[in-house]
């Protein structure tokens, strides 16, 4: 496979597709709307093994970020699996819903394209089903802007497989919001461009069984003393 640093680009936005900003405000519009229904629909269907494995390669007591936490669906998980998270979204009702379910966790609104952290604040990233929320042209630039705050340790990111950029998918409950999607080999490129090692690439069923979805599972692990630049 190519883990080459180019990134292949694999789709034309279509032709009628609304401008960017409106097909991330709708996703946005979309994800507040059906905040509550989205925890209790998702809480269920997470992905157990990534976490144990993630928390495992952090090491008990490690600071990481959760990077885009909708309504703390992660929270409780990545927390009773002794880790230490901060964690936001930029969905105000999925915060407010967030904030009821964990009123001690260390929770904030903000925008992941510009996190409100100094360079190398924490020990680990993850970030399911995130990076999907920006146009294809914007990947590399938003995840260099996580790996910015990461000092060391491991990274969890998921997207949807295919060749998409920002175009409309289900997400239930939530309905119709607009997601890029790759293919195994340009995720585990930009993990290896960001300066993420030992970057593995793993194809998974759809959460919600739906055949016509499969998700890209990849993790890495940021060397500690990595002072390159990400930007």
């Amino acid at each position: 496979m190519d883990t080459g640093s180019s990134i292949r680009r694999v789709s034309a936005t279509p032709t009628n597709a609304p401008p960017v900003a409106d097909r991330l405000r709708r996703t946005l519009e979309a994800y507040d709307a059906a905040a509550m229904a989205y925890q209790e629909r998702w809480r269920s269907a997470r992905p157990l093994d990534a976490v144990r494995a993630f928390a495992g390669r952090a090491g008990r007591g490690a600071r990481v970020l959760d990077v885009a936490a909708g309504p703390g669906v992660d929270l409780r998980l990545l927390r009773d699996a002794g880790l230490s998270v901060v964690a936001g979204d930029l969905s105000l009702e999925s915060m407010r819903i967030a904030r009821t379910l964990f009123p001690k966790g260390a929770l904030a609104r903000w925008d992941f394209r510009r996190l409100p952290f100094a360079d190398a604040t924490f020990a680990g990233l993850w970030a399911p089903a995130a990076l999907q929320h920006v146009p294809r042209a914007q990947t590399r630039r938003v995840l260099a802007e996580w790996r910015r705050v990461q000092a060391s340790g491991p990274v969890f990111l998921s997207m949807r497989e295919g060749a998409g950029d920002l175009e409309e998918v289900d997400d239930p409950p939530a309905g119709t919001v607009y997601a890029t999607t790759v293919s195994a080999d340009e995720l585990r490129a930009l993990l290896l461009d960001a300066g993420y090692r030992e970057v593995e690439v793993e194809a998974r069923p759809d959460p919600l069984d739906r055949p016509a979805v499969t998700w890209l599972y990849a993790t890495g692990v940021l060397p500690p003393g990595d002072s390159r630049s990400a930007r």
